[in-house]
C-alpha cells in the first residue's frame, strides 16, 4: 500500500516503517543521555557528601559506590572496594552487619544503628569504633529489594567522650559518698534524691535504700513548711551556688522531729549545655558546737556586756614571767570550761605539732623584732578534735625597747577554715572534671583576668601556666582576630554580657585553628557578678567546610554572569524543572499524607505512643515539605522570563487579597487600614502575591494580647531621598508602604530577611519557609523597584516597595 506525501511523492508501508524507527532511536538515544547526565550528577553529588555513603547490590553486597567520606571512614581505597563484597574489602565486619543486611533485604525495611560499635582494621591494627547509620533498601520498579544504601557517620570519639564523662560521673560519685562532710545529690525539678552518703543519712536517720530515688518532700514533707523547699527552688531556677551557717532545720525521724543546726551550701549542677540539672548539697551538723557555744554565750552574758558582744578572748602575757592572765572565752576556745586555769605551756601544749614551730614560734619570733604578733594555727581538744585559732597581739616595751609584755585576742575560726576546705574541695571538682573535658575551660575574675585554664589549653598551645600567667593568654590568639576579641571581652566585663565570639588559637605546631568561645557571668543571689566561666570549642573543620562551599559558590555565580542570555536561559529552564518537580514531588506527598492520615484513623488502637507520635511528626514533616514546594514554584515563577504588565487597581488587588486571608484576619481580630492606592501596570498575579506574602507576613509575627494593625500607604519620593544605594538619585519613585504593630526585628538583620530560607525564629516559635520575604524581593526586582524593610525589636516593622514612575 503506498501513502502519498505533502510534495505528491509517494512511499511504501516499509519506508514509512524505516522513518518511525530511527525518529524511535534518536528519542531513544536522547533520553538514555538526559538519564545517564542525570546519574552523573546524582554520584557526583554522593561522592562530594559530607558524611559516608555508600551503594551495595544484590545478596552479595557488592560495592557499587563508595565515596570519599565512606572510603576515609574504613580507611580502604576505591579499587579495594568498588565492585567487590562489601565483605571481601571488610571482613572483619562481618559477623556484626551481615545479619542486619539480610534482614533489610528480606523485609524491605531501612534499620538505624545508633552508636553501633564495630572492630575495624584500620591505619594497619584493629579499631574499635561506633558508628551511626542507615541501611536503607533500593527498590526496583517492581518494588523488589535490590540491594542497600548505606550512610554512615563515625560517632567514635563522641561515645569515647561520653564514656569518659561517665567514669567522671562515678568519680564523682565516690567522692561524694566517701566525704567525711554530709553530701547529697537531687535530680531535677521534682528534687529526686540521687546520692546521700553515710554522714547525710545519720542526719536524716534514714537507711539508704529508704531515700534514693524518691522526691525528697516526700521522703521528708515536715521540710515544705520550712525555707528549704524555697531555697532549693531558687537554686534550680536562678543556677546561683546559695550558702548559710548554723540555720535551724527539724528533721523527721525514728524518736520524732529533731532539732538541728547546719552549716549548709546548696550548689546547681549544670549540664554542658549550661541547664541546671540537680542540685549538691553540702552539710555539717554543728548543732553541738551551737549549743555549747550558746551556754558559753548565757555564761558570759552574766559576767560581762562587754565580752558578750564578741567572740574574741582576750589575754595578758608577761613575757619576762610567762604568766598569763586571760578572760573565761579562751579556756572555751581551748575545749575547756570557762573557769579553767591554763598556764601559757599548757595552751602552748594545745596547738598542733605540725603547727607549733612553723607558725606559731616563728610568729612569737617575729613579734619581737616587729612588736605585732599575728597567726592562725590549729589546736587540739581535750577531745581530740582539730579546731582553728586567729591570734593577734601587740608588745609593750620597757626603757631600752626590751620587750616586757603583749596583749592581744584569739578568736575560733574554725567556721571559716572548714568553709574554705569545703569549697577547696569542690573547686578541686570542677578542676579534675574540667580537666577531663576535650573543650578549652577557663575562668575569670570580676575584673576579666583569667585565673585557671583546664588541661587542654596546655596540651593544645604548648605552653606552661607559667608562660600563660606571666605572658597572658593573648599570646595565642590570632593577630587579626586580637582586636575584636579585646573589644568583644571588655564589652562583656563592662556590661555585664555573654562573651561570644568566633576567632582562632595558635596550636603548639604553629597552626592556628578557628574556635567558637563563650564566657558568662557567674552571679550571687545579689545580681553581682562573682566570676566568669568560659569555653571554647573546635570549629575549625565546619567553618574551613563553609568558606569553602561559600567560595565555590561564589565562583559559580561569577561563572553564570559570563553571557546574560545563557543565564535567561538557564533560569528558564531552571523554572520549568522547579515547576515539573514541584508537581511531581506534591504527588507523593499527598499520598504519604493519605496513608498516614489512613492509618491514624483505621490503626490507632494498634500503634503504641512513639508510633503516634512518629505518624504525627510525619504528617508534619509532610505539610512542611509541601508548603515548601508551593514556595519554591512560587519563587521560580517569580524569575520568569516572560512577564505580561496590566493596568490594575492596587484597591482591587488589596481586597483579592483580604478575601483570601479572611480567615486568618478573624482569627487575629486584624485591623486593616489603607490609604486610596494608585493604578498602575503591573505584572498583576506576582503582585497580588506581593500584597499576600507582605500581609500574611504581618498576621503571623504579631504580639500576644495586642490586636494586629495593619497601615498602607501611598506616595511619591525623590529617589535622592530613599535610603538605598541601588535608588537612581535621577528618577522620582511611587511607594506603597506596608507598617504593622508586631514584633518587628533588630535592625542588623534587614538584608539578611530578603535571602533564600533565612529565618530569624525558629520553627517551632513561628511556622514558615523562609522564602516568603525572597519572592517579595524577586517580583519587586521584576518590576525595576527596590524594597526595604525598617523594625524595631517589639515595636514593630515596615515593608516600603519602591516603583520607578515612568
Amino acid at each position: 500500500m503506498l501513502y502519498h506525501l505533502r510534495d505528491g511523492n509517494q512511499v511504501s508501508n516499509s519506508e514509512k516503517l524505516d522513518q518511525h524507527v530511527k525518529q524511535q532511536s534518536a528519542t531513544t538515544a536522547r533520553t538514555l543521555a538526559q538519564a545517564n547526565d542525570s546519574e552523573s550528577k546524582f554520584r557526583n553529588t554522593m561522592r562530594q557528601a559530607p558524611v559516608g555513603i555508600a551503594i551495595l547490590r544484590g545478596t552479595d553486597f557488592i560495592v557499587e559506590m563508595a565515596n570519599d567520606s565512606y572510603l576515609n571512614i574504613v580507611d580502604r581505597k576505591e579499587e579495594e572496594m568498588v565492585g567487590k563484597s562489601l565483605f571481601v574489602s571488610l571482613p572483619e565486619v562481618r559477623g556484626a552487619v551481615e545479619p542486619i543486611m539480610r534482614e533489610v533485604m528480606r523485609s524491605g525495611e531501612p534499620f538505624h544503628g545508633y552508636e553501633f560499635e564495630v572492630t575495624i582494621s584500620r591505619f594497619g591494627q584493629p579499631q574499635q569504633c561506633y558508628f551511626n547509620f542507615v541501611y536503607q533498601p533500593l527498590f526496583e520498579e517492581t518494588d523488589e529489594v535490590l540491594g542497600i544504601i548505606v550512610v554512615a557517620t563515625e560517632v567514635t570519639q563522641q561515645v569515647v567522650s561520653k564514656q569518659a564523662l561517665q567514669r567522671s560521673e562515678n568519680q564523682f560519685r565516690n567522692l561524694v559518698t566517701q566525704s567525711q562532710f554530709a553530701k547529697a545529690i537531687f535530680k531535677g525539678e521534682d528534687f529526686i534524691i540521687s546520692i546521700a552518703n553515710e554522714s547525710m543519712l545519720k542526719i536524716w536517720r534514714r537507711n539508704l535504700d529508704e531515700v534514693v530515688g524518691r522526691k525528697l518532700f516526700e521522703v521528708f514533707p515536715e521540710l515544705k513548711e520550712q525555707r528549704f523547699s524555697m531555697l532549693l527552688r531558687d537554686v534550680f531556677e536562678r543556677g546561683t551556688l546559695h550558702r548559710e551557717n548554723e540555720a535551724v532545720a527539724y528533721v523527721d525521724g525514728p524518736g520524732g522531729l529533731r532539732k538541728h543546726y547546719l552549716d549548709f551550701q546548696y550548689a546547681p549542677m549544670f549540664e554542658v549545655d549550661g541547664q541546671v540539672s540537680g542540685i549538691m548539697v553540702s552539710a555539717n551538723d554543728v548543732t553541738d558546737k551551737v549549743k555549747l557555744r550558746q551556754q558559753i554565750t548565757e555564761a558570759a552574758d552574766r559576767l560581762s556586756l562587754a565580752t558578750d558582744g564578741t567572740k574574741l578572748a582576750t589575754w595578758d602575757l608577761n613575757i619576762q614571767t610567762g604568766h598569763i592572765i586571760y578572760s573565761g572565752r579562751l579556756a572555751a576556745i581551748f575545749g575547756y570550761d570557762e573557769s579553767k586555769i591554763l598556764s601559757h605551756l599548757e595552751l602552748r601544749e594545745h596547738i598542733h605539732p605540725d603547727d607549733r614551730v612553723s607558725i606559731v614560734e616563728k610568729a612569737f619570733t617575729v613579734a619581737l623584732e616587729t612588736g605585732t604578733y599575728y597567726y592562725e594555727a590549729r589546736i587540739i581538744h581535750p577531745d581530740q578534735s582539730v579546731h582553728w585559732i586567729r591570734t593577734q597581739g601587740k608588745v609593750l616595751y620597757k626603757d631600752g625597747h626590751v620587750p616586757h609584755r603583749m596583749l592581744g585576742t584569739m578568736m575560733d575560726i574554725t567556721d571559716r577554715k572548714e568553709a574554705e576546705l569545703a569549697l577547696k574541695t569542690s573547686e578541686g571538682k570542677f578542676r579534675t572534671l574540667a580537666d577531663s573535658m576535650p573543650q578549652f575551660v577557663w575562668t575569670g575574675d570580676t575584673e576579666g583576668n583569667l585565673n585557671y585554664f583546664n588541661k587542654s589549653v596546655y596540651d593544645y598551645t604548648g605552653f606552661t601556666a607559667e608562660r600563660i600567667t606571666a605572658s597572658g593568654w593573648l599570646q595565642f590568639i590570632h593577630p587579626d582576630d586580637l582586636h575584636e576579641n579585646i573589644r568583644r571581652w571588655l564589652h562583656a566585663i563592662r556590661d555585664g554580657v555573654d562573651f561570644v565570639i568566633e576567632h582562632r588559637f595558635r596550636r603548639a605546631d604553629g597552626e592556628y585553628r578557628w574556635q567558637l568561645s563563650r564566657a558568662i557571668p557567674q552571679r550571687n543571689p545579689d545580681g553581682t557578678i562573682q566570676m566568669w566561666v568560659g569555653t571554647s570549642t573546635d570549629i575549625h573543620d565546619s567553618k574551613i567546610f563553609i568558606d569553602q562551599l561559600e567560595s565555590q559558590v561564589q565562583l559559580r555565580t561569577k561563572e553564570l554572569t559570563i553571557s546574560n542570555n545563557e543565564l535567561v536561559k538557564t533560569n528558564m529552564e531552571l523554572a520549568q524543572f522547579a515547576y515539573v518537580a514541584s508537581h511531581d514531588l506534591q504527588e507523593p506527598l499527598r499520598k504519604i499524607q493519605t496513608f498516614a492520615t489512613r492509618i491514624l484513623e483505621t490503626e490507632l488502637g494498634n500503634l503504641s505512643e512513639r508510633g503516634k507520635d512518629y505518624f504525627k511528626r510525619m504528617q508534619s514533616s509532610s505539610t512542611r515539605m509541601q508548603q515548601l514546594i508551593v514556595d519554591l514554584l512560587a519563587f521560580s515563577r517569580a524569575n520568569a522570563v516572560e512577564k505580561h504588565y496590566e493596568s490594575i487597581d492596587l484597591n482591587v488587588v488589596l481586597q483579592n487579597v483580604k478575601e483570601q486571608l479572611s480567615d486568618l484576619i478573624h482569627q487575629k481580630n486584624a485591623l486593616i487600614i489603607s490609604e486610596e492606592l494608585p493604578v498602575i501596570n503591573v505584572i498583576v498575579y506576582q503582585f497580588e502575591q506581593l500584597f499576600m506574602n507582605l500581609i500574611a507576613n504581618a498576621l503571623k509575627f504579631t504580639k500576644p494580647d495586642t490586636q494586629p494593625v495593619i497601615n498602607i500607604r501611598t506616595g511619591f519620593i525623590a529617589g535622592q531621598m530613599i535610603p538605598l544605594v541601588e535608588a537612581d538619585h535621577n528618577l522620582t519613585y511611587q511607594f506603597v508602604s506596608f507598617s504593622d504593630n508586631g514584633i518587628g526585628f533588630d535592625p542588623q538583620f534587614k538584608d539578611r530577611i530578603f535571602q533564600v530560607f533565612q529565618r530569624l525564629h525558629n520553627r517551632s516559635t513561628y511556622e514558615g519557609t523562609g522564602i516568603g520575604l525572597a519572592i517579595c524581593k524577586k517580583i519587586v526586582e521584576n518590576h525595576k523597584g527596590l524594597i526595604d524593610a525598617v523594625g524595631k525589636p517589639y515595636i514593630g516593622a515596615t515593608f516600603i516597595i519602591y516603583l520607578p514612575v515612568e
